[in-house]
């Protein structure tokens, strides 16, 4: 992370009574009253929902406890298999690997692709930028183990969900570039570089956000206390250095991989402006034909019709060209 010696005095964000009270209203609107935790506010998938081939909690890094990943494989094929990687949202605080979330993209298992539910470590317990050196890092794993897992290293691609769109794109745009690469999670002979990127409803640009909300004519009411979190400086206005380090616009380049967006028309937690932005500037580094931005109609945030089988098979039609 870039020294902060030119910006004003880093505060350090201390925002658990907002989280502890964001647990409790999960809780009163889903219902349910095991949900004690930012991991069950994305509640897991049941046991019996899992296929029938897995390799559970796999360990990519030892920085954290929660630097493990699933890879869940066809009943059918040989391998070795391309590889979807999933990326969960839940603003860099929240959710969990295995969620419910991530069911639906177990339809790839059926175009035989290997699926990976990737884990990463929240904030406060993680402070950017070490969930996008954990993505890289089990990037590289991956490649490095590509024999003994049966997969194939060179057709892999990632997806992200909201926050978890924010740190895919981040890894993806920043390969080759040699930020985030950290050292504690070894394998730097390889690259952290994917064949497709697929990113839903994300949050990018911290800078753009407000005046989107003003276009958009919605209520500019960015949750600040979300990236005080994430950046673990209080309040984040101060630091814009650090808003322009965490923004994957910042790292576009031509080696960036075929990129696919969504997002709701209707989104009022994350503007979709936010991701034409996004698609426009990604569209002029890489070609019109590279890059492919689908605004769905009366979807909010994470809407169910996303995760439907019918949109689902969107994002895979769309991998398809790239990793089959």
């Amino acid at each position: 992370m870039i020294a902060m010696a030119s910006e004003q005095k880093k505060t350090i964000a201390d925002v658990s009574d907002i989280i502890k009270q964001a647990i409790a209203q999960a809780a009163v609107s889903k219902k349910r009253d095991d949900i004690t935790t930012v991991e069950a506010m994305i509640p897991a998938m049941e046991p019996e929902d899992y296929p029938k081939n897995y390799k559970l909690d796999i360990v990519y890094g030892t920085l954290s406890s929660d630097e493990k990943m699933d890879i869940f494989y066809p009943e059918t094929g040989e391998g070795p298999f391309p590889v979807f990687i999933e990326v969960h949202g839940g603003g860099w605080y929240f959710g969990q690997k295995r969620s419910v979330e991530f069911q639906p993209f177990l339809l790839g298992l059926e175009r035989g692709y290997a699926v990976v539910s990737l884990g990463y470590t929240l904030s406060p317990k993680a402070r950017f930028p070490q969930a996008v050196e954990e993505i890289k890092g089990a990037i590289r794993y991956l490649k490095a183990h590509a024999k003994e897992l049966n997969i194939d290293p060179n057709r892999i691609a990632l997806w992200g969900g909201s926050a978890g769109a924010h740190l895919a794109a981040m890894a993806a745009m920043t390969c080759g570039c040699g930020r985030y690469d950290s050292p504690a999670y070894g394998n730097l002979e390889y690259d952290s570089s994917v064949a497709a990127l697929v990113l839903w409803y994300g949050c990018f640009d911290y800078y753009t956000d407000e005046e989107q909300r003003k276009i958009l004519r919605q209520p500019v009411k960015k949750d600040s206390f979300v990236y005080d979190n994430f950046l673990g400086v209080s309040p984040v206005e101060r630091f814009p250095s650090l808003l322009h380090q965490m923004n994957p616009e910042e790292y576009i380049t031509s080696f960036a991989p075929p990129t696919f967006f969504q997002h709701g028309l209707c989104d009022t937690v994350v503007p979709f402006l936010q991701s034409v932005h996004f698609y426009e500037k990604l569209k002029d580094a890489i070609g019109a034909d590279q890059v492919q931005l689908d605004l769905l109609p009366e979807c909010e945030h994470a809407d169910e019709k996303l995760f439907d089988a019918q949109n689902v098979v969107k994002v895979y039609d769309f991998v398809d060209q790239y990793l089959k």
